[in-house]
């Protein structure tokens, strides 16, 4: 019986959303085509999909560059090295969001810094991005929802990119499900 209380509720009260997170400060958010990762998830489980649900991002400081906020996405499968796809990956922590009590997250989560030997592609554009190259009176907070339209396998690296080189910095979080693969 699902738990009434929001979309959400039922995978929450599960245990299996997690919530990751930027430092207050924020991050630069890097252009899609490169190597660098500044806000990713991982899936290194071989049997769950990490399925996103929801996205925000509030500028922060920084030199504004007009652009589209995408997704970003590189099979990494489950090691680190100078001849994987992904040669250094800083762990964050991110959040049960059964507050107290959850889980612990079966994914790597990255914070700040992640470097991929090879560029990754877009798989998916997040429809907003910076509208002007000033910073703007009032709370510049922009939110996106999933709704089930992407789901990560195991192996599988998604992060944050933008469609041109910024230097502006954004404090971003992200959360997702981390959902049994039917079957297995």
């Amino acid at each position: 019986m699902a738990i009434s209380g929001g979309k959400y509720a039922t995978e929450v009260a599960l245990g299996r959303v997690f919530i990751g997170n930027t430092a207050a400060a924020g991050v630069a958010v890097p252009v899609e085509t490169g190597t660098a990762v500044t806000f990713g998830l991982w899936n290194t489980s071989s049997n769950k999909y990490a399925i996103p649900l929801w996205f925000a991002a509030s500028y922060v400081s920084g030199t504004i560059t007009i652009a589209g906020f995408t997704i970003v996405n590189q099979y990494c499968g489950f090691a680190i090295g100078t001849t994987a796809p992904l040669s250094a990956f800083t762990d964050g922590t991110p959040k049960n969001a059964l507050v107290g009590i959850g889980a612990a997250s079966a994914m790597r989560f990255a914070p700040a810094t992640a470097t991929l030997t090879a560029g990754g592609t877009r798989i998916y554009h997040l429809g907003f991005g910076q509208e002007t190259s000033t910073a703007q009176v009032g709370v510049a907070v922009r939110q996106h929802d999933f709704d089930g339209r992407l789901i990560v396998p195991p192996g599988q690296l998604i992060f944050v990119g933008n469609t041109i080189v910024t230097t502006a910095l954004y404090n971003l979080t992200m959360a997702w499900a981390e959902v049994p693969i039917p079957g297995q």
